[in-house]
């Protein structure tokens, strides 16, 4: 169901056109997103919800302080030729959805940002406080990105993190692991799978080296408010104003699930 919020029902067009652009905005979005495929999704609950209750602290004898975590809402805006929509609504002519998708893609890309790098007051997977950290070697030798891996694997294992496990690379990074060993047909990409079995993941958000996750909402997730959704502003010169928004937060319970890879 549509949030009230939205301004969807004072739009000029009917559902036809909603269900185009909200069709174009969840196909573009899908193509982006990454950390929603590498962390599991709790939620939505609502725009309403601006912050989850975190576990009390004891900050004196017998004295418990309720720290939240916040939502950070995203919001993206794009305009229609309200002539196109009119054109789409009367002959069923084709109608030009690339705003949404732009918007959309550019909605996901802030998404990631946030979720791996955080913002303002607000860590990210990358710098939270607690995350366990290692270096990466030269990967360019076949081989030598899965002896990384079982390294890390190792250290996550010693906290008793015991996988599975999840991974998210930089697109250089990934790429490497298409290459076949030169002894046989295998792909490195097909040797890490053995031993990442809860996603592999290209993070165009990494600009370098990666992330490695114990997979399990028990030790982080992603809270949604809001998912994202198309909503309504209203009419301007030369067509129609619409958003596309969603109210996020990284929810790490357990930083030391995570092992950073720089």
């Amino acid at each position: 169901m549509a949030s009230k919020y939205l301004g969807r029902e004072s739009a000029p067009f009917g559902e036809e056109v909603w269900a185009a652009l909200d069709a174009a905005m969840i196909e573009a979005a899908k193509s982006q997103l990454a950390g929603r495929r590498l962390l599991p999704l709790e939620g939505p609950y609502g725009l309403g919800l601006k912050a989850v209750p975190l576990p009390e602290e004891e900050v004196a004898s017998g004295m418990f302080v309720s720290k939240t975590l916040p939502l950070v809402f995203l919001v993206e805006e794009f305009e229609m030729p309200l002539r196109d929509i009119a054109a789409y609504e009367r002959d069923g002519l084709a109608l030009n959805l690339q705003p949404v998708a732009q918007a959309a893609i550019a909605l996901a890309r802030r998404e990631d940002e946030l979720l791996f790098h955080g913002a303002a007051g607000v860590p990210g997977l990358l710098n939270a406080p607690g995350v366990q950290k290692m270096k990466l070697s030269d990967w360019s030798e076949v081989g030598t990105a899965m002896d990384d891996l079982i390294k890390a694997v190792t250290a996550l294992d010693a906290e008793g993190f015991h996988g599975p496990y999840a991974l998210g690379l930089a697109p250089a990074r990934y790429n490497l692991l298409f290459r076949r060993y030169p002894q046989g047909p295998t792909t490195e990409m097909e040797h890490v799978r053995t031993l990442i079995t809860g996603g592999l993941v290209k993070v165009p958000a990494l600009r370098e080296g990666g992330v490695l996750l114990a997979v399990g909402r028990q030790f982080a997730s992603i809270v949604l408010g809001q998912d994202m959704r198309v909503g309504f502003i209203g009419p301007d010169e030369e067509g129609l104003e619409f958003t596309v928004s969603e109210s996020i937060a990284l929810y790490l319970k357990v930083p030391a699930s995570v092992c950073v890879l720089e």
